[in-house]
């Protein structure tokens, strides 16, 4: 009798946002379990260390997995991931990238917060944050993004007025970045992307099937 040897699947790298850790990607992880793929969170500082040296340190995570790894990412997460894609030795063990509210064009939310004195609160996270331009540079790597549409968040504090399509914290046109793949938008607000289970189902079809169609 011949073994049915079946390819085993990637494993789902997990990576918070700004103001977070690994604890809020629970949820999400308990989600792909459940689906059979191996999951796992990277927990990082996003105030105190440089997003330079939480993407070495994703980098490094990265390289001791063992076989295909797929970046789920929220926020933040989506910027650092690039910077530690880069770092690479083997960018091919990265099979997608998902993110969920990622400013890829920056978060102009951010220069309100400037307005008001209280940058000091982005800790070290700040200049990546700030708007400019930004591209996806790996057309081997699917990357899927996710906005939110909800007027709950830091816009409503330091936007206000700012009558712009965003999950609250984050614009739409913001979580859109040249070379990717696909992209949706879910009628949820920034930190929610990473509770809901039409996005956990978003993320899953996309994994599956490099879209968010079905």
């Amino acid at each position: 009798m011949t073994a049915n040897h079946q390819q085993p699947l990637p494993t789902i790298v997990l990576v918070h946002g700004l103001f977070m850790s690994g604890v809020v990607m629970v949820r999400l992880k308990q989600f792909f379990k459940h689906q059979n793929y191996p999951a796992e969170i990277f927990s990082y500082h996003t105030l105190t260390q440089s997003t330079e040296q939480s993407a070495e340190r994703l980098a490094d995570y990265i390289e001791k997995i063992d076989g295909p790894v797929i970046l789920v990412c929220h926020s933040l997460g989506g910027l650092l991931a690039q910077k530690a894609i880069a770092m690479l030795t083997d960018i091919t063990q990265v099979k997608k990238v998902v993110t969920l509210g990622t400013p890829w064009q920056g978060a102009s939310v951010v220069t309100f917060v400037q307005q008001y004195r209280l940058d000091v609160l982005m800790g070290k996270s700040l200049a990546t944050l700030l708007p400019k331009h930004n591209e996806w540079q790996w057309p081997t790597i699917p990357l899927g993004s996710i906005a939110g549409h909800s007027s709950m968040g830091a816009r409503l504090l330091f936007a206000r007025g700012k009558n712009i399509p965003s999950d609250g914290t984050v614009t739409i046109e913001e979580t859109k970045i040249k070379g990717m793949t696909d992209h949706t938008i879910l009628p949820v607000s920034h930190t929610g992307l990473i509770f809901s289970d039409e996005c956990a189902k978003k993320i899953l079809q996309f994994i599956k099937a490099n879209t968010f169609t079905t």
